[in-house]
């Protein structure tokens, strides 16, 4: 039973990859590397990976005009009700892309069948190693364009620094200060950015999953911590950060 389970899954796969795939044909008449704009929306998490740093939420708008098949520029505008504990930042990220022609949805229809078909095929011999890069296989052919795109990204951080202060009782009894939070150093704030944009598309519209990687050569955040009760007050910036963003397209 569980076997019979298992090889049902790979056939829905099919089942959703074929109409999905027969309508966007019978839809879209036109080729759809002919489009040259798209607007896109969407809200994102980022991280600094650096102990004692927050994860933070975001919502962006972005609008993209490609030149010719394969080059393009994205312009947008972001918004994070609060960066590294310090509220209200608002950004402009610019960037140049290189991207793959949109899949045709004779492709999506070919090389979705083929990998379904492989899937199929590791299920049946049941080895796992090949069930999961066939799995990873068959969702990759369903990415209709892959993009490359670097660029810049200037803001503004609103918010003041995010230090809490207390005092604690220390090991001789006595009561000492302390203080730990981040430490905004400038309010004016730019990164240099380096990433990727995968679409998948039906029709006009795009989903869009964008990992990122931003590098803030201003210096705008330091994770600080001290106490009165003796020894270095701790001070580390935090240069880069690491964004996934999630958003909704339209082409035209």
């Amino acid at each position: 039973m569980k076997r019979l389970q298992l090889h049902i899954i790979p056939l829905i796969c099919t089942l959703i990859v074929l109409p999905a795939s027969a309508l966007d044909a019978y839809s879209q008449r036109k080729d759809p590397n002919l489009f040259r704009h798209e607007i896109s929306a969407g809200t994102g998490i980022g991280t600094s990976f650096r102990n004692g740093s927050p994860s933070d939420a975001t919502v962006w708008l972005n609008y993209s005009h490609y030149y010719d098949r394969h080059l393009g520029a994205r312009f947008g505008l972001q918004y994070m009700p609060s960066n590294m504990n310090i509220d209200d930042f608002v950004a402009l990220p610019l960037a140049f892309s290189v991207r793959t022609g949109m899949r045709t949805p004779n492709d999506a229809i070919t090389y979705g069948t083929l990998a379904a078909m492989d899937l199929l095929d590791a299920f049946v011999w049941g080895n796992d190693n090949i069930v999961a890069d066939m799995l990873a296989a068959f969702i990759l052919t369903l990415i209709s364009r892959a993009e490359a795109f670097v660029g810049i990204t200037p803001g503004y951080i609103f918010g003041d620094s995010a230090v809490s202060y207390y005092s604690y009782a220390g090991l001789d009894g006595n009561i000492y200060n302390a203080s730990h939070g981040v430490l905004k150093t400038r309010s004016l704030y730019c990164s240099a950015d380096f990433g990727v944009n995968l679409s998948w598309r039906i029709w006009r519209f795009t989903i869009n999953l964008t990992p990122a990687v931003h590098w803030n050569f201003l210096d705008n955040f330091h994770i600080y911590s001290s106490t009165d009760e003796g020894g270095r007050a701790q001070d580390a910036s935090v240069p880069m950060h690491f964004t996934m963003n999630f958003g909704l397209g339209f082409l035209f």
